[in-house]
């Protein structure tokens, strides 16, 4: 979503370019623009909503960001005429995402890369049985090679091996990529401002 303004701007000049004949240049830049916004107002939300900055609870200026950005995103999306019979709609411009983040500090976050691991893996595995031609067989050696993987003498090895390659989080390496990862957030966080800012 931070990428909003860039693509939509490409999308307009495409659009334009394959020229609708009902409707002006203008007004596909205005609806460009308007989709644009309205991504980046949501990236503000769902960026202050996922990760509090400073300590356990929001402090009042997150909140005070909050409830500016949803009251510009709903006013947007109503001016868009977007369809508002989602749940989700509901849900996060009618006040319950804004008391649930200052009842309880924000929503819950669940990182995806341990089900998409899982996906992979599994993707891998039927790749490498795909010659087999009997489905139950094949489906026997997926199930082996995962028990496999599983067994505890393997996953000592594997553990010891990830200790031994673990980073020392005071190295110059290490260091420089914690400053990288800061500066990124920095950015993000001054796009978002100028996003709310912006009139």
């Amino acid at each position: 979503m931070e990428n909003a303004v860039v693509l939509f701007t490409e999308f307009a000049a495409a659009i334009i370019s394959k020229k609708i004949p009902t409707k002006t240049n203008n007004e596909i830049e205005e609806k460009c623009r308007q989709f644009a916004r309205l991504l980046s107002l949501l990236d503000i939300i769902w960026s202050n909503v996922r990760g509090i900055d400073a300590g356990l609870l929001p402090t009042e200026d997150q909140i005070n960001q909050l409830r500016t950005a949803l009251t510009k995103a709903k006013a947007t999306w109503l001016s868009m005429n977007v369809g508002t019979r989602q749940p989700k709609w509901h849900l996060t411009f009618d006040g319950h995402l804004l008391q649930q983040v200052i009842k309880h500090g924000g929503l819950a976050d669940k990182s995806d890369d341990t089900i998409e691991f899982q996906h992979q893996l599994l993707m891998k595995l039927r790749d490498r049985y795909r010659s087999i031609t009997s489905y139950q067989r094949k489906e026997t050696c997926i199930r082996k090679e995962l028990r496999r993987q599983k067994s505890p003498e393997i996953t000592r090895i594997i553990d010891q091996h990830q200790q031994s390659i673990k980073k020392d989080p005071s190295s110059k390496r290490q260091l420089d990529f914690t400053e990288r990862k800061q500066e990124q957030r920095d950015t993000k966080k001054a796009k978002r401002d100028a996003v709310l800012d912006d009139e």
